[in-house]
Formats: C-alpha cells, sequence, structure tokens
C-alpha cells in the first residue's frame, strides 16, 4: 500500500482524476468525423460533451455521500469499473443515441476518481497543504489533457475514432488494478456519515448554505463553464473555420493546457507570499480581461488561431492560479464530510460546464463568435461571483475556525 501523506499518493489520485480530462479531451480532434460517422449535426455530437458533465454532475451527488459512508477506496474501484463499461459501449456505439447513453454512463465512472480524489486530500491534509497538494495535483493532471487531444487525432488519422475510446478502456482497466492493490482508505470509521435520505438532504444543506462554500463553488464553476466553452466550441471553429488539420488540433490544445500548467504551478507558489484571497482576485481578474479581449478580436474580424488560441491562453493562466485556492476553499469548512462537500462543488462545476458546452453548440453558427462570447461572460461571472460572496481572506478565516484535532486528519491505518 501507498502511505496517504507522498508523492506515490499524489501521482495515483492525479491518475485518477486525469480520466474525467481524458474522456473529455482525447476525442476532441473527432468531433467532425463523428459527425459524418453518425449523420448528424454538429449539435448533436456538441451533446455528447454536455451528457458527459450532465453524467458527472449527477454521478457525483451520489457517489459523496456514499463515500462519506462507506470509504473512499469501495466507491473508486466501483467508478473504475464503469467507466471500463462504458468505454467499451462507445466503442460499439452505431448510432448516437447509444453513445450519449454510454458516454453518461462513462461519466459515472469518471466522477469517482475526480470528486474521491479531492476527498482523499482532504481528508488527510490540512487546508492550507490541501490547496498545496491540489494545485501540485492539478498541474500533473493538467497532462492528461495536454497530450489526449494530440494523441487522439493521431489515433483519429490512423486507427479511427473508436480506436480513441479503446485506448480510455485499457486505461481505466489500468487503474481499477493499481487502486485495488496500491491505495489505502483515507477515511477513518469514527468519521463516516449515516446514509439516511434525510441526513443526506441536511448534510447538502448545510454545504450548500455556506457562504464561503457558495462564493468559491459559483467561482470556480464560471471558470469551468468558460473553459468547457472554449473545448466545445474549439474543434469545429479550428478544424473547420480555420482548416486546421485534425492531427494538428491537439497542439494548440497543448498550449493552453501548458498555461494552466504555469499558472497552477505559479499560484502554489504565489499563495503563501500573497495570499489566496489576493491570488484569486488576480486570476479571476484575468479570466474576465481575456474573454473581453477574445470578443474584441473576434468582432475586430482578426480572428485565427493564433489570436484565439492567444486569449485563452491567458484564460488558462489565471485558471490555474485560481482553480486550487477556490476547490481548497469551498472544502475547508467540511472536514468531517469533505466527499458530501466534493461531490455538490462538482456537481455544480460539472452543470456550468454541461450547460456551456450545449450553449455554444446551439449557437454554433460558423464563427467564433458564440464560443468567444460564453467564455467572456464565464470569465466575468467568476470574478463577479468571488467578489460579491466572498468578502475577506477566507482561508485564513475558516482554518482558524476548524478544530485543532482536524487540522491534521490521521489515515485509516
Amino acid at each position: 500500500m501507498i502511505k496517504l501523506n507522498t508523492p506515490g499518493m499524489v501521482l495515483v489520485l492525479a491518475a485518477m482524476t486525469a480520466l474525467g480530462p481524458l474522456a473529455t479531451s482525447m476525442y476532441l480532434p473527432a468531433f467532425p468525423a463523428m459527425t459524418r460517422a453518425f449523420g448528424v449535426g454538429a449539435d448533436q455530437i456538441q451533446l455528447t460533451l454536455s451528457v458527459y458533465m450532465g453524467g458527472l454532475a449527477v454521478a457525483q451527488l451520489i457517489c459523496g455521500p456514499l463515500a462519506d459512508r462507506f470509504g473512499r477506496k469501495p466507491l473508486l474501484l466501483t467508478g473504475m469499473a464503469l467507466f471500463v463499461l462504458g468505454s467499451l459501449g462507445c466503442l460499439l456505439a452505431d448510432t448516437i443515441g447509444t453513445l450519449l447513453a454510454y458516454r453518461f454512463l462513462q461519466a459515472f465512472g469518471a466522477a469517482a476518481g475526480m470528486v474521491l480524489s479531492q476527498a482523499v486530500v482532504r481528508d488527510t491534509f490540512a487546508p492550507a497543504d490541501a490547496a498545496r497538494m491540489l494545485a501540485y495535483m492539478g498541474s500533473t493532471t493538467a497532462l492528461a489533457p495536454a497530450v489526449a487531444p494530440v494523441a487522439g487525432g493521431v489515433l483519429l488519422v490512423h486507427f479511427g475514432w473508436p480506436a480513441i475510446f479503446a485506448v480510455l478502456m485499457i486505461y481505466a482497466a489500468l487503474m481499477l488494478v493499481v487502486v485495488s492493490i496500491a491505495l489505502s482508505e483515507s477515511l477513518p470509521r469514527d468519521r463516516r456519515q449515516p446514509l439516511h435520505p434525510r441526513s443526506v438532504l441536511h448534510n447538502y444543506r448545510t454545504v450548500i448554505t455556506n457562504r464561503t462554500f457558495l462564493g468559491h463553488a459559483l467561482a470556480v464553476s464560471m471558470m469551468f463553464a468558460g473553459h468547457y466553452g472554449f473545448m466545445s466550441g474549439a474543434p469545429f471553429v479550428l478544424i473547420e473555420l480555420f482548416n486546421v488539420p485534425e492531427a494538428n488540433f491537439g497542439w494548440y490544445f497543448m498550449f493552453v493546457v501548458g498555461a494552466f500548467i504555469t499558472g497552477s504551478l505559479a499560484g502554489a507558489r504565489l499563495a503563501p507570499r500573497v495570499g489566496a484571497h489576493r491570488l484569486v482576485i488576480a486570476g479571476a481578474t484575468l479570466l474576465a480581461l481575456a474573454g473581453a479581449l477574445m470578443v474584441s478580436v473576434v468582432l475586430l474580424g482578426v480572428g485565427s488561431p493564433a489570436t484565439l488560441i492567444g486569449p485563452q491562453l491567458v484564460y488558462a493562466i489565471g485558471a490555474g492560479f485560481i482553480m486550487p485556492q477556490l476547490i481548497a476553499g469551498a472544502l475547508m469548512p467540511f472536514h468531517h464530510m469533505a466527499g458530501t462537500a466534493a461531490a455538490l462543488l462538482g456537481f455544480i462545476q460539472m452543470s456550468a460546464a454541461g450547460i456551456t458546452s450545449a450553449l455554444v453548440g446551439r449557437l454554433y453558427n460558423g464563427t467564433a463568435l458564440p464560443m468567444a462570447f460564453v467564455i467572456m461572460l464565464a470569465g466575468a461571472g467568476a470574478l463577479v461571483a468571488y467578489l460579491l460572496l466572498i468578502k475577506k481572506p477566507a482561508l485564513a478565516a475558516d482554518q482558524a475556525a476548524v478544530e485543532p484535532s482536524a487540522r491534521l486528519n490521521a489515515p485509516d491505518q
């Protein structure tokens, strides 16, 4: 077994969290090819991304309370198995309806890795350390969507789009084995929550009515919305509008992910010096400015791959600054039910991402304007939500309110 507070654990958790981004971004270069294969429009293929986001949202609401009751590891194993089955179904799908159904199942599996990895970190580390660990996990996990579109483009060109889902299935199967053998349980039995419906609803109500949680959750969800607006629109804008070869699409996306990694690593170093509160305000301001710049570029008629990717690089740096801080800030008040809090946080994030993806697909008119406009609104929304709801440095305030015994939670040995 890997000890919970070691770099090895962080790598395992990052690899599990990566399942979600891999299933999101690896098949992006195949969007135009899949529209031809299934004989449907761009909006229906983009719906596979929205359905996946919806599945992630719903699954996390279920996964969180179950993990707070039965522990993290059993739910992680179940999630990996569901992801394998969902990927197999996508691989064999012959209609758009079948593909949508298995994308939803695939999302249920990915949700376990995404939400419970955060909960394991919250179980194991003090709040300030948790933010740093989430930043390192985020930068490691970001390698997945950086490499995934490139790998997806290569698989698409040489083997066709079903090969992308075959690779995802193999990856999930390997993770199932690793989690089974290497990962220990992080939630002690004396901190597990009852699974009565009234208790679950009470826990969710407790979380959603907490102003600290709500401010951080809305801000990070708006940030996610802008990111997924780009992911949903970029394949059609770059490949169809600007004639970027399918095999080369991933390289453009890699620049964006590289900017996020840069922002995440820089944020981890800056946070202890400037404070999480100031860092979040600075990062959210970058989101708003980046969205406004992208809309300006499109309206001025100077849109090109470079002029669209440029503002998105700024957006990604800002997202890297704020995402770990916002996630840690949202989970801080809930050491006793981190799984439930992480699940509700994930539900809000993925709901916003799913709505944005569907909106970009519905509004797509052969130009980059719908994508750029949605990104601008999301970036501004993140800044406004945080400024309205978080009035003071929440990290210091909430950390002081946590009982001393909860600041360093010993893993269940």
